[in-house]
């Protein structure tokens, strides 16, 4: 199970606000730039500074692998590039895929979508204030996690 440090939870708290305080039917008005983001959780840039803020991406494959490890819908999909107002490429690729969502080629924007709907919807919904266990949901988190750790040891074995 992923545990998160007091900088990722601090992190998860904001983006968790940020999901509450935005209209269900509106599920763009919960994106948050990197910049804002690490200027609320991190103002004196104690841990990501301007201008690339190295290491929130980090921290926020962290939190939404914890939040896929509880049932829930990834909350770093509200992350967004200030320029275009997107998820970066490592969203839809490294996490989604890596988590063991089925993302076809060329689908990884809707995707990123989806998640921030479904993240929106999820802490705006009557279940917001009370997290039901899902045994089910935990159960396939670990098993990906595992997966994930057999092809990590599978790769190094066929590089030896």
């Amino acid at each position: 199970m992923t545990e998160l440090n007091s900088a990722e939870e601090r992190v998860r708290q904001i983006l968790i606000e940020q999901a509450k305080k935005t209209d269900p039917q509106v599920p763009r008005g919960a994106l948050i730039t990197y910049g804002d983001l690490c200027a609320a959780a991190d103002p004196d840039q104690d841990y990501w500074k301007r201008p690339r803020y190295r290491g929130i991406g980090s921290a926020l494959g962290h939190v939404s692998t914890y939040e896929h490890e509880h049932g829930r819908p990834l909350l770093s999909a509200l992350v967004v590039q200030k320029l275009t107002m997107r998820a970066g490429d490592g969203f839809a690729d490294a996490l989604g895929r890596g988590l063991g969502f089925d993302i076809p080629p060329g689908a990884e924007r809707k995707f990123w979508l989806e998640q921030v709907e479904k993240v929106v919807r999820y802490w705006t919904g009557p279940g917001k204030d009370a997290v039901e266990p899902d045994p089910v949901g935990e159960a396939r988190a670990r098993l990906t996690a595992v997966m994930s750790e057999l092809d990590s040891i599978r790769r190094l074995l066929d590089t030896a």
